[in-house]
């Protein structure tokens, strides 16, 4: 005989009166005070890991400005985990840091030598359990490009000529990565132009009064430096001749 038709006789002896139906009920009943099973599904089921620096939440690529402190940080799934688990922040096999967030400064971001060190390439959290996960992380420091506040034309300048002349416009800017391409964009009275890598244009179509232009900068990572907008004159020299 199987146990649950063991339980039920073992049952019928112990309630003597009770009829068939209303025993089984009350077996069943009880029955329905074992406590579920625990859900597996009531774990950690996965982590992510961003970036935060100046006030902004980097996912994917994982990019700090080394110009600027960031702090990287760890979101667990499901988030109610966040306070049960220990974080680990590991560079090789050296444990940098524990704790969900790991500051980086501008010390840490200042050379390849204390980036190739200091900064995480894999996390591990560990609950109460013993239970384990890690990633592997790649974080991007880029030195974005800097724009000199010397153009030409200068704020205010007087530019002499008419619509057919071709204005010089020129700029210098530079990156920490030397190996880094620098893009740059013109805005002329409110139009953009892209224009790859040069840093210098002439341009014509320009007729007298006022205008504006602004140069802004881009590296290949995407990061960007601009100047403010100028404002110069053009004086036809050539009008009533």
């Amino acid at each position: 005989m199987s146990l649950f038709g063991k339980s039920i006789q073992h049952v019928f002896r112990f309630c003597g009166g009770l009829t068939g139906l209303t025993l089984l009920s009350a077996y069943l009943g009880a029955c329905s005070d074992i406590p579920d099973l625990p859900d597996s599904t009531s774990k950690i089921q996965d982590f992510e890991v961003y970036v935060h620096q100046a006030d902004e939440n980097l996912f994917d690529p994982l990019k700090i400005n080394s110009n600027d402190s960031a702090t990287l940080v760890v979101h667990v799934t499901p988030d109610t985990y966040q306070d049960k688990v220990r974080y680990y922040w590991y560079n090789g096999e050296d444990v940098l840091d524990s704790g969900n967030s790991y500051p980086v400064s501008t010390t840490m971001t200042a050379s390849p030598f204390t980036v190739q060190n200091f900064i995480p390439d894999r996390v591990e959290i560990i609950d109460n359990e013993g239970n384990r996960l890690e990633k592997q992380i790649s974080i991007i420091v880029n030195a974005p490009p800097e724009i000199s506040k010397v153009t030409t034309p200068a704020n205010g300048d007087t530019l002499y000529g008419n619509s057919h002349t071709p204005f010089l416009f020129a700029w210098y800017a530079w990156d920490r990565d030397d190996d880094d391409i620098i893009y740059s964009i013109i805005e002329i009275d409110g139009k953009s132009y892209s224009l790859g890598d040069l840093d210098n244009i002439r341009q014509s179509g320009l007729d007298e009064g006022e205008h504006t232009f602004r140069i802004i900068v881009e590296d290949s990572r995407g990061d960007r430096d601009s100047i403010p907008s100028r404002t110069f004159f053009v004086l036809d020299t050539l009008e009533g001749k």
